[in-house]
């Protein structure tokens, strides 16, 4: 995908008072509120404003981990923390071992993340219409400020949204707050989430909502469009229990086919490189390519989402050469083993799916990940099978081992500094990172919303009704795709919910849809089987290899267990996050919910 070159333009006011005769000197480069928010340049300024937000705050870092992709998928139970050892990734790993409360660090730089692209959506919003304290007109509107608004709306509906489903009631900001305001807490998650529907209404009610051409248009991936907001609108629907509704927006957005699933062998570049803007993509906040800050290393650090990167890739220190799909992770301190695949769910997707295009893009088995990959420091990547069962140069040699780890290496999220063979064949694709950006930057676009999780949200809404093949039709389009060979014959919740599973693993959504099954399936999800009963933290795997550790003449990996530490979920508690221990002490009227207001 072509990246696009968007200025950082920073339109806010700095306002300040001070004594210092020096301070009172006006500043250079600094825009009065007065006279800004009254010209096309000024919204278009406003609107570039929010979207590089979002992409350094929802879709950016915060030290070696995006909060939202590790806090939603650590919190479910087909991911395991890994790291180093027991101890290591503190910060998150207390999301996968429910050992967090609400002083938590990361807890409070997800919610603020949130709260962040608000703010400067209704930097938007509230300039450029009456939405705001005193109803107080615009100084400026016209055609622009009406699609820019609309796109505003889109941006902070979604964010009500994963708030919604994160905190259960959260405050609904849907304007810039005064000094001496504070904003007010939704009655439910329910009242959230008819807001974040009327909200996106209102967008697609604009006619100058963007729309994307067809499936070809890359450009409109990285704005709010109408199909985001029927995303959006639909999914919250889903989650509303509102099934009518979902369809509505699901449907609408399904039938005016400006999306499309990439075919099967293209299924790993949604979450790469050679997927940007593709035909399978919604929404992801293009990642900046902008010379002006290569040199100070902020683009590399931030819009990269810097060491996540290390993060993701597999423990290199105690492997026996790197290899060269991740080969210049090396020049940045390695990769550091988190984000494990969980043995069990791994077994079952392999039974599932076997070898189909879908699983290998998610993770490894021990046979690929011995000998279909080359390795940096092997001599016989194009050798024969017994050269390289025989090889030093590959496999893990740390007799440590690799904690969490059965014998699969998850690799979905990991930055590809080679496109490897097994996914590309002799296909020639762009790699993930740039080397003058720094071998531990992703410069693969954030994934928010892609066109398979929007068949499935539509698939389910269609149960029971009057829409049911259409609905099997949409399950049965991923299904296809997949590669997994099973081709559902009727419209059934468990050939949903295991779909989805499959399908989205590691992409923020399991945790969430489990908390809402228990409520609407409970005899198909009980939180309490699913996390305690079902012992995943009890038998945390950790992987070695027998040519190293026993002196084996060939590779072999075999796991031991130990016991992770951690709480038992806890139904009630646990299906919501606590607002942050310093976000309440700022607002002494925002009050947690169920288990944690206790």
């Amino acid at each position: 995908m072509k990246k696009i070159l968007i200025p950082i333009l920073f339109g806010a006011a700095l306002l300040a008072v001070s004594c210092s005769q020096a301070l009172e000197n006006p500043q250079k480069g600094v825009s009065s509120m007065d006279n800004f928010y009254q010209s096309d340049a000024d919204a278009l300024a406003a609107r570039t404003d929010m979207y590089v937000n979002f992409v350094g705050s929802v879709a950016g870092t915060s030290g070696i981990y995006n909060p939202e992709l590790m806090i939603l998928n650590y919190s479910a139970d087909d991911i395991l923390a890994a790291g180093g050892n027991s101890e290591d990734h503190g910060d998150f790993r207390i999301f996968c071992e429910f050992r967090y409360d609400a002083a938590a660090g990361a807890l409070k730089n997800f919610y603020n993340n949130y709260i962040t692209a608000i703010f400067h959506s209704n930097l938007v919003i509230s300039n450029f219409t009456t939405e705001n304290r005193n109803g107080t007109e615009p100084k400026w509107h016209s055609d622009y400020t009406e699609q820019y608004v609309a796109e505003a709306r889109v941006m902070r509906a979604y964010c009500h949204l994963m708030m919604a489903l994160s905190w259960n009631c959260p405050n609904i900001v849907d304007r810039l707050l005064e000094a001496d305001e504070l904003p007010r807490q939704a009655t439910s998650q329910s009242e959230v989430l008819e807001w974040v529907i009327s909200e996106c209404q209102k967008a697609l009610d604009c006619k100058f909502l963007p729309v994307r051409k067809d499936i070809n248009d890359k450009n409109s991936t990285a704005i709010m469009t109408r199909g985001f907001a029927q995303f959006v609108a639909g999914k919250a629907a889903v989650f509303n229990n509102d099934m009518a509704t979902a369809r509505k927006y699901l449907g609408a957005l399904r039938e005016e086919g400006k999306y499309k699933l990439v075919k099967s062998e293209d299924f790993w570049t949604n979450f790469h490189r050679a997927g940007d803007g593709n035909e399978e993509t919604i929404f992801e906040p293009n990642f900046i390519e902008d010379p002006a800050f290569t040199s100070s290393g902020f683009t590399a650090m931030f819009r990269g989402r810097w060491m996540v990167a290390n993060t993701l890739c597999w423990r290199t220190s105690n492997l026996a050469s790197v290899p060269t799909v991740c080969e210049k992770i090396t020049t940045s301190g390695g990769g550091w083993n988190g984000g494990a695949v969980q043995e069990d769910f791994a077994k079952k997707f392999v039974e599932h799916d076997g070898d189909s295009p879908r699983r290998r893009a998610c993770f490894l088995t021990e046979e690929e990940f011995l000998y279909e990959m080359d390795w940096s420091g092997s001599a016989v990547n194009n050798g024969t099978r017994a050269e390289k069962e025989a090889d030093p140069n590959r496999g893990i040699k740390n007799t440590s081992g690799i904690y969490s780890h059965g014998p699969y290496f998850e690799w979905k999220h990991m930055v590809y500094h080679k496109v490897p063979k097994i996914l590309a064949g002799d296909n020639e694709y762009p790699a993930d990172n740039i080397n003058d950006l720094g071998s531990n930057s992703n410069q693969t676009n954030y994934g928010v919303a892609r066109y398979a999780e929007a068949l499935l949200l539509y698939a389910e809404a269609c149960i029971g009704s009057g829409d049911e093949q259409k609905g099997l039709d949409a399950l049965n389009e991923v299904q296809r795709r997949s590669g997994s060979g099973k081709i559902s014959s009727k419209l059934t919740f468990d050939d949903v919910m295991e779909e989805k599973q499959y399908e989205m693993w590691f992409e923020n959504c399991r945790f969430h849809d489990l908390v809402r099954w228990s409520k609407t399936h409970p005899d198909k999800v009980n939180l309490d089987k699913v996390f305690n009963q079902s012992g995943i933290h009890e038998r945390i795997p950790t992987v070695y290899d027998a040519f190293f550790t026993n002196g084996e003449a060939k590779h072999r990996f075999y796991t031991q267990y130990t016991k992770a530490h951690y709480n038992n979920f806890q139904v009630g508690l646990h299906e919501y996050f606590p607002f942050p221990r310093d976000i309440m002490g700022a607002n002494p009227e925002l009050k947690n919910v169920l288990g944690w207001a206790e």
